[in-house]
């Protein structure tokens, strides 16, 4: 080990080094605390052997201002005492100091006490490692992620979510959402759209969300139907997710010159339409298992149809939600979300609820990805 000897007597010093030198271990010494605290930076001491009773800078002094310089790695520090100084012995614990020797230095006693430190300082060296290895390994998984999550937002920033009869919220729960919101507006009259909720939270419930865009971009471009776009996304889920993975999605199309929503709901909440009021006019529930779960046989693609006779809003949003816990554990809920969906000023839905889930939640983080969405039908 290195060991600063702090003394302002040159025979105790000299004592010292012999005895620690004798033992292989290599030593610096200084006459006063002073010096002591300025040399820590270019000794980098394993231990210091203190004095108390010095000139220029006491050793309660010097250790206190140690300590303030060590906070990122604990070096041991002995305070050095005759025989009756009991009291200065107390004084340097209580200022930082974490054993003491006592003068004249018993050989014996010294290998001992050096020994206890050498196996403290050898697992601190080892938990020093093992974090400067933890910190580069997050470090590059910081970057992996970041290129991830770059490549990710390029993927799925296709929609036409800036359609003036749409609005929608989205929340995260971590830096990858598994929750997808699209929209594709094919005509003045005509807009496919569509909410995800892929199982589990982060990178894995986003990755399926990409296979979904992907099919829900290409297929509505060409305008095809409902029906045909729900089962290629249950076919490629199926054929490409590992067992287990499914995304519950509510997936349809708003003909405004028909008066008619199209609508397949796999394993979302109740999507309502609304009425001038805010209430339910029309309840499309979820009558089929989530996408990927079943095989293209046993598949069901049979969407419901819905007629409107005066203008209504389409609301949809995923389980997160409704299972929003607040500081007591208690679930915002389906109840509060109609409620607030009554009071809510018209083509104002999603702003209403994203601020009662906020004033819910009192800053708590999320437990799983939230999204909600809202569509004007005129």
């Amino acid at each position: 080990m290195k060991i600063l000897v702090v003394d302002d007597i040159y025979e105790n010093r000299l004592l010292l080094d012999k005895l620690l030198s004798r033992m292989q271990h290599e030593v610096i010494s200084v006459e006063n605390g002073e010096q002591a605290v300025q040399a820590l930076t270019s000794v980098n001491p394993d231990l210091i052997l203190m004095d108390i009773m010095m000139p220029v800078m006491d050793g309660l002094e010097a250790i206190k201002a140690i300590r303030g310089l060590t906070q990122d790695k604990w070096v041991p520090i002995f305070v050095l005492s005759a025989l009756a100084d009991d009291q200065n012995v107390l004084d340097g614990l209580q200022a930082g100091a974490d054993d003491y020797l006592q003068k004249p230095f018993s050989r014996a006693i010294l290998a001992a006490k050096l020994g206890s430190v050498q196996r403290v300082i050898d697992m601190q060296n080892l938990i020093i490692a093992d974090t400067q290895l933890l910190k580069a390994y997050r470090d590059e998984n910081e970057a992996e992620q970041q290129f991830l999550q770059s490549i990710f937002e390029r993927l799925i920033k296709q929609s036409d979510l800036k359609d003036d009869h749409l609005q929608f919220w989205l929340l995260p729960a971590k830096r990858f959402s598994g929750d997808l919101i699209c929209a594709r507006r094919v005509s003045a009259q005509q807009i496919y759209f569509m909410l995800a909720d892929s199982t589990g939270h982060g990178l894995a419930a986003a990755l399926p969300t990409v296979i979904v865009n992907q099919a829900f971009q290409a297929m509505t471009k060409k305008g095809l139907a409902v029906s045909i776009i729900v089962r290629e996304i249950n076919r490629l889920l199926y054929s490409q997710m590992p067992p287990g993975r499914f995304v519950a999605l509510a997936l349809g199309m708003i003909d405004s010159e028909k008066k008619s929503v199209e609508l397949w709901n796999g394993g979302l909440p109740d999507v309502f339409a609304l009425d001038g009021e805010g209430n339910p006019a029309h309840a499309f529930r979820s009558t089929h298992p989530s996408a990927g779960i079943l095989d293209n046989r046993q598949f069901d693609d049979t969407c419901e149809i819905w007629h409107w006779r005066e203008a209504c809003e389409l609301f949809m949003y995923s389980d997160g939600l409704t299972d929003a816990q607040d500081p007591d554990g208690g679930l915002f809920g389906q109840e509060r979300v109609l409620q607030i969906l009554r009071t809510a000023p018209p083509g104002a839905e999603v702003t209403a609820i994203q601020r009662a889930l906020e004033a819910h939640m009192l800053n708590r983080e999320a437990q799983d990805d939230i999204s909600c969405m809202a569509i004007r039908c005129r």
